[in-house]
């Protein structure tokens, strides 16, 4: 058996890749993860277009929560769900918002789908801050500059500072995590003007964010940060 594990990007259903649009339109089985029951799925929102008609769409919930103990149990739940309701020679697949292979939901089941005896195949995607670094037109990167990609945590070890230090270009992932913490770093640092902050790249409902005062107190989901020591350079 096999499943493939597909990033479909950032939002825009136009940054799809061939490949995964390919492997969507061949699809028996679609599995999607939401947040909890009754929710919506965001990467099916981008690519159902894609998606063969005769498919059977499941959704599958990944609560959101840090207990990880509760969180291993479902993952393992969810992966012999698939591994039982997976039929030989039909084609299987798994959406993730993004890069499957960064942050994604997908890399949590990827074990116990293993020990299911399910081979993988995954599909890469856009990430959200190559999308983002595109419709800005400010490069992630020049010459010798750093690059650091880091995930924002609730968690009190979080520090922003600290990556700054050593890195010229920080993207920050998941930064509805620790706004105040964000903020006291980019002002720590005289960084006020030198980020942008974008809530669902791609999409008709992105917005860009260089304002410090609109993000002290709260940052939506889905955003992306990227900050530029040296200089937005837009």
């Amino acid at each position: 058996m096999k499943i493939y594990g597909i990033g479909v990007g950032p939002g825009d259903k136009e940054y799809l890749t061939v490949k995964a649009a390919r492997i969507l339109s061949e699809c028996d089985i679609l599995y999607c993860p939401i947040k909890s029951e009754g929710s919506v799925s965001f990467a099916y929102e981008i690519i159902k277009e894609y998606v063969n008609p005769n498919a059977k769409i499941v959704n599958l919930v990944f609560p959101m929560n840090y207990d990880k103990d509760e969180l291993n149990k479902k993952w393992k739940e969810n992966a012999k769900f698939i591994a039982d309701n997976t039929v030989k020679n039909k084609k299987i697949a798994f959406i993730v918002i993004g890069d499957v292979m960064l942050y994604s939901t997908f890399l949590y089941l990827k074990e116990h789908l293993i020990e299911e005896k399910i081979d993988i195949d995954f599909i890469p995607g856009i990430t959200s801050f190559s999308a983002i670094s595109s419709s800005l037109g400010t490069p992630l990167a020049m010459w010798e500059e750093g690059l650091a990609v880091i995930p924002a945590s609730k968690d009190s070890k979080f520090d922003l500072n600290k990556v700054l230090e050593a890195f010229d270009n920080v993207i920050v992932m998941k930064p509805s995590h620790n706004p105040k913490k964000i903020v006291d770093s980019l002002i720590k640092n005289n960084l006020e003007n030198n980020f942008r902050l974008i809530t669902k790249a791609g999409t008709d409902e992105e917005v860009i964010i260089s304002d410090i005062d609109k993000i002290k107190d709260k940052i939506p989901y889905l955003s992306t940060m990227i900050i530029k020591k040296n200089g937005m350079n837009i």
